[in-house]
């Protein structure tokens, strides 16, 4: 990897919410776009980074970095026979990348790291963030039960939505995500297009991929790889095909946001939310440990809810902002904020929570 991949160059030096990227393939792997053209494209979009997660390949890592201006994070999906990963700010050489880069797409583990679960022990070690991709999604989806969720730091609960196959098994991703939150996994949601290719598909007039569709909005105190990636470790993260949100939390003349965590506090807590450019009708919806607890319509674009609550310092609670279209189809969802103490999982594995693996 050449050192001008470096997570440590800004960007941008302001804090705020950046929108950007996290799955993308180019043509180090099966994508037909360079880095540097995707960047350009992402760029004039609207986008602020792109994460490159080729399948089993840090080939684009040993390249110059592309002449832009614009935020490229190195990663890369470990593409296995019982699912997918990507491992987001790779830095260098890793002894694990001899059991991975072996020249094949989809791969068998093998040697010291024979498992996920050790694989993803060792990346974790070394500060990288494992996200678990659309788990799912058939054939595609996560099917190693053995797998331990306390090394997963992500869960890809929305992938490629311009796929006729993924509105059920994104909905069947974002209701595992809701277990894992009420077994107390605080995995950060996030999205990813999956994206391969601008050029339509044979068969087709027009191509039916989005780069940064869905776009995840991570805050991040200045624009930088290392910064985005401590925005995810904190889930200040929400998702979205399109509208803009705030979701915040006021306790004791304090405001908290996305990814916050109030600690064990009593008292009465104020949940706010406003939605804005919202592309359609649709319905906004504020979560209590996956109950609605207050609704709002999105009308013109626009919507507010809020809600009122009382915490007690003894029962861990977390709260979220849900945006459905009148079809039933999610249109954003946030990382929640949590109240009380952090809950110990008593199940431990993926299969755990699917039936049938």
């Amino acid at each position: 990897m050449t050192a001008d991949w470096s997570l440590s160059k800004v960007y941008n030096p302001r804090p705020g919410w950046y929108r950007g990227e996290l799955h993308v393939h180019t043509v180090h792997s099966d994508g037909t776009h360079p880095p540097a053209q995707l960047a350009e494209w992402a760029k004039a979009d609207g986008l602020d980074f792109l994460a490159i997660t080729d399948h089993n390949r840090v080939d684009a890592f040993q390249q110059p970095y592309p002449p832009s201006d614009f935020l490229l994070i190195p990663g890369m999906e470990v593409t296995l026979q019982n699912g997918h990963f990507n491992v987001y700010g790779l830095q260098g050489r890793y002894d694990w990348l001899e059991n991975v880069c072996i020249g094949m797409f989809t791969i068998k583990l093998s040697g010291k790291y024979e498992t996920t679960t050790k694989l993803m022990r060792r990346t974790a070690s070394l500060g990288l963030i494992n996200s678990m991709n659309h788990p799912m999604r058939t054939p595609f989806n996560w099917r190693d039960g053995e797998t331990e969720l306390q090394y997963i730091h992500c869960l890809e609960i929305w992938n490629k939505p311009d796929a006729p196959d993924t509105n059920g098994s994104n909905s069947q991703a974002i209701a595992l995500w809701t277990e894992w939150l009420k077994a107390g996994y605080r995995a950060t949601a996030i999205g990813g297009s999956d994206h391969h290719t601008l050029k339509p598909f044979p068969g087709q007039k027009r191509s039916t991929e989005r780069l940064g569709w869905p776009r995840n909005y991570v805050y991040a105190e200045n624009l930088s790889g290392a910064a985005i990636l401590a925005g995810l470790c904190a889930h200040q993260v929400y998702v979205s095909m399109g509208p803009e949100v705030s979701f915040q939390a006021q306790f004791n003349d304090t405001v908290y946001t996305i990814g916050a965590d109030l600690g064990e506090v009593a008292g009465e807590i104020r949940l706010l939310a406003d939605v804005c450019d919202c592309p359609m009708p649709a319905h906004a919806y504020i979560l209590k440990n996956g109950s609605i607890v207050a609704q709002a319509v999105v009308e013109e674009g626009r919507a507010t809810v809020e809600c009122v609550d009382t915490l007690h310092p003894a029962e861990p609670a977390w709260y979220r902002l849900d945006i459905y279209d009148e079809a039933g189809l999610m249109l954003a969802i946030t990382n929640p904020i949590y109240t009380g103490p952090a809950k110990i999982p008593l199940l431990k594995t993926f299969g755990d929570f699917v039936e049938g693996i």
